[in-house]
């Protein structure tokens, strides 16, 4: 057992926020917790209770409740892995690596078995299991390792069977997702090359027009639609026809087949990218929120209370929670200003008008520490900063109805 966890503080607003009957959800850095490792695939189980974490030659399991990681050592079969997908009765987890799929007993945390593609030179990525758990499928070389494809295999056996369906592709296929009823794959395709709609009775194959290069791709539950990155913009894809017709966001680029994670109402979609990650509104394809850190793939619980990161670079998982929303609505407007910025020993403020409202000064570190409090007058006025060392801050001013924050540097 592995716990390491460090809290943030998790309220920090950064932009001016009013009072509205009309509320808007937003999220906040609220847990990281320490892989010791460079995990990369994740995955969230039905109940919301377990994460599972791939993690080069091992996969952690996650505690949703407290964050204690157990670590499942595959280094007899796989140096790297890759892709997760769990099954629907949460018992077992599917993941990809150096030619194989491993299966992981999710009540003992425990290897339960491994499937050996043909071709030993694959390199498997995308992957995902049928919604009556009877199937896994994965992007595959055929076993000459000249063909690109999708490979089913039969999990209801103790020997685990399977068949190819091939790809034509100029591409590599790469990522998958499946309709919610089963009956089609999306695969995505590496390089150039269409992505696919495969219709998994007919073996029917056609291609998704207008984007070239495809990595992560999610599935809408209630709609027949998808969401696609291509790694310039996140593509909302129509399944009736297999046509791209709305780009709804730019993407921070990613080459990792998790990087869309969609809430089970369709109500958001959770972006991830090599250079940050969205939130997504897809009642009205909005970005309702962008954060700048980088991250490797993307889970949500079920409702979009949190959302679970991957971050290879720096051997975590961040956990973001639900700022919980009663009638405040992000409105951007400037209620102050800060001058010099960056700044060395002192700043100057300049408060607007606020009706004579109580104001607060809070400072904080990048992190989320409190190093400064103090109460203002709501006119210029010059704040001491010589305490603080150099770095990034955010400075928030708060009345009672408004708060309003701002980053600050600190360089001497």
């Amino acid at each position: 057992m592995k716990k390491i966890i460090t809290q943030l503080t998790p309220l920090i607003i950064f932009c001016t926020i009013h009072f509205n009957a009309s509320a808007q959800d937003q999220w906040a850095l609220d847990s990281i917790v320490s892989t010791g490792g460079s995990p990369s695939g994740i995955a969230i189980t039905s109940d919301n209770s377990k994460l599972v974490v791939t993690n080069k030659a091992s996969v952690n399991v996650i505690s949703t409740l407290n964050y204690t990681v157990s670590n499942i050592d595959m280094s007899p079969i796989v140096t790297n892995s890759w892709g997760v997908a769990i099954a629907p009765n949460d018992s077992t987890a599917y993941v990809t690596g150096s030619a194989h799929v491993v299966l992981i007993n999710l009540h003992t945390n425990s290897i339960a078995g491994n499937f050996a593609a043909p071709c030993v030179a694959t390199s498997l990525y995308g992957l995902a299991v049928t919604p009556n758990g009877k199937n896994i499928i994965f992007p595959d070389l055929s076993s000459g390792c000249t063909q690109q494809g999708i490979r089913i295999i039969d999990a209801t056996g103790k020997t685990l069977g399977s068949s190819f369906v091939q790809v034509p592709t100029s591409g590599v296929t790469f990522g998958i997702a499946l309709t919610h009823d089963g009956t089609s794959a999306i695969v995505t395709t590496w390089s150039n090359g269409y992505p696919k709609l495969v219709n998994l009775s007919t073996l029917a194959v056609q291609n998704i027009d207008s984007i070239n290069i495809s990595t992560g791709v999610a599935v809408l539950h209630k709609t027949k639609e998808a969401l696609i990155d291509d790694c310039s913009f996140i593509d909302r894809v129509s399944l009736t026809d297999a046509y791209a017709p709305k780009q709804i966001a730019s993407s921070f680029f990613s080459s990792n087949t998790q990087s869309i994670a969609i809430t089970a109402d369709d109500k958001y979609a959770f972006v991830v990218g090599d250079f940050g990650k969205l939130v997504i509104s897809l009642a009205d394809n909005s970005v309702l929120q962008t954060f700048t850190s980088g991250a490797t793939n993307v889970a949500t619980a079920s409702d979009g209370s949190k959302f679970y990161v991957t971050d290879t670079y720096n051997g975590t998982v961040r956990v973001y929670k639900k700022i919980a929303s009663t009638g405040f609505e992000i409105i951007k407007t400037n209620i102050f200003s800060i001058y010099p910025n960056p700044a060395s020993n002192v700043i100057s403020l300049n408060v607007n008008k606020m009706n004579n409202e109580a104001l607060t000064l809070e400072v904080y570190t990048i992190s989320g520490t409190l190093v400064k409090l103090e109460m203002l007058k709501q006119n210029q006025q010059k704040i001491n900063i010589a305490d603080l060392p150099n770095g990034v801050y955010m400075v928030t001013i708060k009345s009672k109805n408004v708060t309003e924050t701002k980053k600050l540097v600190i360089q001497r």
